[in-house]
């Protein structure tokens, strides 16, 4: 089996996570981790030592820091796979794509939930429904480093409008109906027939739910107890469960060896961005 030598960026939380990850994909080598908070076997000096070792970098380093590693790793010419949301801005995320473009590698950006089997089903499901919908989606948290550094929509909201991206294309109004940098976000979506409903804090405790009304259909998913749970007109949908992360990591490999475009892409990250940024707001 050819394996590809993986080098991890950041051991953070969410770093750690991804190392623990990487240990169990049987075409995956992880070879060395970068993270200056962090000595060890498995450590590297300097980014540009664990760089020479690895066929691809994985960065999950703060996001003020993720477009100067990124840049780094291309130039150098390794595949990547970067957490999201890629950079804290447009300007940051365009450097990112315009050294990509001259570049032949593989580019990825962690945008997990698309690898949530649940998330998945539901992606099935829709295509099959008639096309005139309301969609509520919540995801609430504690503050992270991330939110600090981007702010909640950035940091949650930015999975749910790349999910509602993914399954009914690109938005047709974004507006931003109230706002926190911090703490608070609502933002309003329309495809088509389709209006959405994202709401996105830190003031905790951990929420993740979606409600989706149709004219005969009614869909509920959410996360309690370390597990999701699917229900379609009150009876609870069958899922094959699998860790999103590792199937993300997996998927990222899969591409490599067999040398095809990623799903989600850095023009993906950017595009999310860009909705973001370019929101309507009205306060």
């Amino acid at each position: 089996m050819k394996k590809i030598k993986i080098g991890l960026v950041g051991f953070g939380s969410w770093g750690k996570r991804h190392y623990e990850s990487w240990k169990r994909i049987p075409s995956a080598d992880l070879v060395g981790i970068y993270d200056p908070a962090h000595k060890g076997q498995l450590f590297t000096n300097s980014l540009n030592q664990l760089i020479d070792k690895a066929d691809a970098i994985d960065i999950v380093v703060p996001a003020n820091n993720l477009v100067s590693v990124a840049i780094t790793a291309l130039e150098s010419s390794k595949d990547l796979l970067i957490e999201k949301p890629m950079a804290i801005n447009l300007q940051e995320a365009n450097k990112l794509l315009n050294v990509a473009k001259h570049q032949n590698q593989l580019t990825m950006v962690g945008f997990i939930e698309r690898f949530n089997p649940i998330f998945g089903k539901l992606h099935s499901i829709i295509q099959k429904l008639d096309d005139h919908a309301k969609i509520f989606c919540q995801r609430s948290g504690s503050p992270t480093l991330v939110t600090k550094q981007t702010g909640v929509l950035k940091d949650l909201a930015i999975h749910d409008l790349d999910l509602l991206r993914w399954y009914f294309g690109e938005p047709d109004s974004v507006t931003i109906r109230s706002k926190d940098d911090f703490f608070l976000s609502q933002v309003e979506v329309k495809f088509g027939n389709v209006e959405a409903i994202v709401i996105s804090d830190c003031l905790g405790p951990k929420i993740r739910r979606w409600v989706l009304t149709y004219p005969h259909d009614n869909i509920f998913t959410y996360f309690e107890n370390n597990r999701w749970r699917l229900y379609m007109n009150d009876q609870e949908v069958s899922i094959k469960w699998h860790m999103p992360l590792e199937r993300e990591l997996t998927y990222f490999i899969e591409c490599i060896i067999n040398e095809t475009k990623t799903s989600p892409s850095i023009q993906d990250g950017f595009k999310i961005l860009e909705i973001i940024e370019n929101a309507e707001i009205h306060q």
